[in-house]
């Protein structure tokens, strides 16, 4: 049998602060709401399992190592410790490592190490590991799967297929308390770089507007899945819009349950593979393709396009910044030794992702009854699929990893999941 506790945490930092996720400066000095930090714990037969979620860009090593360090009074073992990210580009820069490795030359879209602000988010997860620690009962739980419309496409080109897949467990403790966790994949970047007022994105608004004790969103393969073409703007009106449509979709979902009884079993386990870096070409090659893109842009920018348009492009520029970046961080790296966790809620198996999969990724995992959340227990910025690579997409010009990698990560949690299922 499994109890569960929960609790949840503002991480919300204090003003004026710098937001990160564009290749541009942004000051925040209001706050639109407040991010948080939300915890489920689970106990298994005497063992304890952290399922944490935090509304900030990334999660690496740094902060679990901080979480780890302040809850292993409990008992509790690192491998049992996940902690995800909503990837919300209107949170606090400076949330992971930039100060060394492939992050060094990325300051400009992460901000600088920030060691203040992640033991602030380290101290309130273990708050919210505490006090869920002390009020943990029985559950069942319903766990449904749906589809999201209208929000969320190909990033690239509207007419790909995407992934408007959703899951969710319901889970419903002894003492009438629900928590709702969902599993939908698609950037919050709905309010966009014009933005500069701290926010959860849509994310926020879907739990404002639900009835239950605690909302987690989790992410999944969304490195290609963005609201680009569906959006009409970049307002928080059309934020409200899309948590209706994201509503909509788990409440019907959970009109026709796939399993609904008793959560007695969870399981939880980190893995490690090594994976090889990509070559990188010489930087001043990048810093040409750089300089080829922004003109580009520029051009665009005269033209009559629309803002859908106009992003894609001005992301290819970006993409060729990051290029820059990573030229001058790879040079001399040859392959990376890259954690994942494997996950098992009730009869679900999950895969969890160090970074932005491509949702062409996630779908063969998903093919073979294998979820995917994303962005948890370490950030390799994009795992980009074969095809992108091929195609130039700023994606993989973003990634650090060779051509083919994204295919192999996806086959080796594809084997590691079948070995739960069975």
């Amino acid at each position: 049998m499994v109890t569960l506790g929960f609790d949840r945490q503002c991480i919300t930092p204090e003003l004026p602060r710098a937001l990160c996720g564009y290749e541009m400066e942004r000051i925040a000095k209001e706050v639109h709401d407040d991010l948080y930090t939300r915890v489920l714990l689970m106990n298994q037969d005497g063992e304890l399992f952290v399922l944490a979620q935090c509304d900030i860009i990334a999660i690496d090593p740094l902060l679990i190592d901080c979480v780890y360090q302040r809850v292993k009074e409990l008992g509790i073992k690192k491998e049992h410790i996940t902690i995800v990210a909503t990837h919300t580009h209107a949170g606090p820069s400076g949330v992971f490592n930039t100060s060394e490795g492939l992050f060094e030359q990325m300051q400009g879209i992460f901000g600088m190490t920030d060691m203040p602000l992640i033991e602030m988010i380290a101290d309130k997860i273990a708050l919210a590991v505490r006090n869920a620690s002390e009020d943990m009962l029985e559950s069942e739980v319903v766990i449904a799967r749906g589809k999201v419309e209208n929000v969320g496409t190909e990033r690239h080109d509207p007419s790909l297929p995407g992934d408007d897949s959703l899951l969710v467990f319901n889970f419903r403790r002894k003492d009438g308390r629900e928590i709702l966790l969902y599993n939908y994949a698609c950037h919050p970047t709905v309010t966009g770089p014009g933005n500069i007022e701290m926010t959860a994105d849509f994310p926020y608004a879907v739990e404002r507007d639900m009835d239950y004790d605690m909302v987690m969103f989790v992410n999944s393969c969304c490195g290609d899945i963005s609201s680009r073409f569906t959006r009409i703007d970049s307002s928080f009106e059309q934020v409200d819009i899309y948590a209706e449509r994201i509503i909509k979709g788990i409440e019907e979902a959970l009109e026709h349950p796939v399993y609904e009884g008793t959560f007695n079993d969870v399981f939880m386990n980190s893995y490690n593979v090594t994976l090889p870096i990509r070559k990188v070409r010489p930087v001043e090659v990048e810093e040409a393709q750089l300089t080829e893109y922004e003109k580009q842009l520029e051009e665009a920018k005269k033209q009559n396009l629309s803002a859908s348009e106009l992003r894609v492009i001005a992301s290819f520029a970006e993409g060729a910044k990051t290029a820059v970046n990573l030229a001058k961080a790879l040079q001399g790296i040859k392959e990376e030794n890259v954690h994942y966790t494997m996950m098992r809620l009730q009869n679900v198996v999950i895969a969890v992702t160090p970074g932005e999969m491509f949702s062409t990724l996630g779908r063969p995992l998903k093919d073979e009854g294998i979820e995917v959340f994303g962005y948890g227990n370490g950030y390799y910025i994009y795992i980009a699929d074969e095809y992108s690579y091929e195609k130039g997409y700023y994606e993989a010009m973003s990634s650090p990893f060779e051509k083919g990698v994204g295919e192999l990560l996806s086959k080796e949690m594809k084997e590691r999941g079948k070995e739960l299922c069975q």
